[in-house]
């Protein structure tokens, strides 16, 4: 009987350190002790991104965002669709600019005639459609024959000014 009312006494005393030793420690959940990845990883250049951290992949002018949710978000050149008329890209001066600066430009000409003459429209706009420059040349058309008759050539020379 003794040795049962030993042990329930050492029981009751290896409970009461334990106890206190527990309540000395600040609480941890167990959420703490293990590792949270907390950045992406782009594929393409084995770079690790932080959430909210941005790059672009120079040579291919694509923007790379790590988001909240450890995924990776693109944006990349598109061509405008709300443009008008012939338009031709035109390449960045500079290859290694970052995002957006690297898309290119597309420049559009529009020509419109009448009986005066013919009015060539150059529009540039960036790669969400949006008008950078504007540029209006009019080609006015003063005599409609190009060529002069023989008979309606002057025999007296063009009297000129000379300042």
């Amino acid at each position: 009987m003794e040795s049962s009312a030993l042990i329930s006494v050492g029981l009751l005393i290896l409970h009461a350190i334990i106890a206190v030793g527990e309540a000395a420690l600040p609480y941890r959940s167990s959420s703490s002790y293990h590792y949270s990845q907390q950045f992406c990883m782009d594929t393409q250049t084995g770079r690790q991104l932080y959430v909210g951290e941005v790059f672009t992949r120079l040579g291919l002018c694509i923007r790379v965002q790590c988001l909240g949710t450890l995924q990776l978000w693109e944006d990349s050149c598109l061509v405008p669709s709300s443009i008008k008329g012939d338009c031709k890209p035109v390449p960045p001066t500079d290859t290694n600019f970052e995002y957006p600066m690297c898309c290119p430009l597309y420049e559009c000409q529009t020509y419109e005639s009448n009986a005066e003459g013919t009015l060539k429209q150059t529009n540039t706009y960036d790669h969400n459609g949006s008008l950078r420059m504007s540029h209006l040349t009019e080609v006015i058309v003063i005599n409609k024959n190009a060529r002069l008759d023989q008979e309606d050539t002057p025999i007296v020379p063009i009297r000129r000014n000379h300042v």
